[in-house]
């Protein structure tokens, strides 16, 4: 069924596995995409995607990057905004959509 463009459901599905993801996001504090991979059962691409979004946006920031550059070591990652239970389906600070791009909004006074 189509919908229009940046509608969301007001709420995140309990079995999506988004919602997994944020689970162990919120349980591990620091974690790699290999933890969320293991413990969520997510794809590497779709985890990745996920973090990125959500760095974009400010609720997960880079902890320590990949400093070796040897097969198997990956960057850490925190939660830096714990919002709760269900994982964040608009940005706060711009009110868009977690897919689109964080502009905060401009109040014009003249």
């Amino acid at each position: 069924m189509p919908g229009i463009k940046g509608m969301t459901d007001s709420r995140p599905r309990r079995t999506a596995v988004r919602m997994k993801v944020w689970q162990s996001m919120r349980i591990m504090g620091r974690f790699t995409i290999p933890d969320l991979c293991r413990t969520s059962g997510a794809s590497s691409s779709n985890v990745r995607k996920f973090i990125h979004r959500l760095v974009e946006h400010g609720y997960v920031a880079m902890h320590q990057p990949n400093v070796s550059g040897q097969t198997g070591s990956y960057h850490c990652w925190r939660l830096v905004k714990n919002i709760g239970r269900e994982y964040p389906m608009k940005c706060e600070r711009c009110g868009r959509v977690l897919g689109e791009p964080c502009e905060p909004e401009k109040n014009d006074e003249r």
